[in-house]
């Protein structure tokens, strides 16, 4: 009788033990999956976000001071002038920020309904820089007052100094079965991204 309590009792803490690992071994997983999702996410809004800012500091070299940097100002779109090339021996040419729609996305390229593409176009060349789920543009004056968009007057435009942009990224593919926390998300805000060249 002995021998037979002895047995049940060590496979019930047998059964105990097996199911405390496979609970840590599926918690770890988890973990891993978060955090290179986390990771993944974290480099594509990097990369997405040195391409723009770079363009946008540097919006209006290469121009006249009598032609206008800012050509369209909205929410979600910009289109600005600034010279090609390092050397400023291209004249300046418009280059455009804008998002696609929500079904623009590849098949197979993201799960997640939420993706737009972020697409540069200068001169007749259309990029895609990245997937973003968020880009919006406020824009101000020299005090810090915010212009109202769109901004479609040439003389409102001509007032704008500093650009606000926010920009969220999430990762393509759901990172946790959890519904209310599916994809990793990185959100890039600049909120004082004045170009030197605004003046010309």
């Amino acid at each position: 009788m002995s021998t037979l309590l002895d047995i049940i009792l060590a496979t019930f803490i047998g059964g105990i033990i097996i199911l405390i690992t496979l609970n840590a071994n599926m918690t770890l997983k988890e973990s891993w999956a978060s955090y290179n999702h986390q990771l993944i996410v974290q480099e594509m809004l990097v990369t997405t976000a040195q391409i723009l800012e770079c363009d946008l500091r540097n919006m209006g070299c290469g121009m006249v001071n009598t032609t206008q940097t800012v050509i369209e100002a909205d929410t979600s779109r910009i289109s600005f002038q600034m010279a090609p090339d390092a050397n400023y021996a291209s004249a300046p040419q418009p280059i455009s920020y804008y998002t696609g729609s929500l079904t623009e996305a590849e098949a197979g390229e993201t799960d997640n309904p939420a993706d737009r593409i972020l697409w540069r176009r200068a001169g007749g060349n259309t990029t895609r820089v990245g997937l973003v789920t968020e880009f919006s543009l406020k824009y101000m004056d020299e005090w810090g007052d915010i212009i109202n968009s769109p901004v479609t007057d040439a003389n409102e435009r001509a007032r704008i100094r500093i650009i606000e942009i926010t920009m969220e990224v999430q990762s393509p593919y759901p990172a946790v079965l959890d519904p209310a926390e599916r994809y990793a998300s990185a959100l890039w805000k600049q909120t004082r991204l004045a170009s030197r060249n605004f003046l010309r």
